[in-house]
């Protein structure tokens, strides 16, 4: 029974690092979606073609590309190590 208990537990502690994490990665990608447009909309107030603006929004999208790798980068660390293994 303890062994079961253990496993339980084990398994809801993954399911809600697991949750955690695809909701950080939902909320990562949502307000950055939200930031880009807010931008652009800005931008073509004051002027700017919408081509012009989306080009200068795609920074939004650089720095989102580098979040996502940062946070990938310990899971492929852990990848390589236990492919050396």
């Amino acid at each position: 029974m303890g062994r079961v208990l253990t496993i339980l537990r084990i398994t809801y502690s993954i399911l809600k690092i697991i949750g955690g994490l695809l909701s950080a990665w939902v909320f990562i990608k949502w307000n950055v979606r939200k930031a880009r447009k807010s931008f652009e909309k800005e931008i073509m107030k004051v002027g700017i073609s919408k081509e012009d603006a989306r080009n200068l929004s795609e920074c939004f999208v650089v720095l989102e590309r580098q979040i996502k790798s940062f946070v990938k980068a310990p899971i492929s660390l852990g990848k390589r190590r236990l492919e050396k293994l």
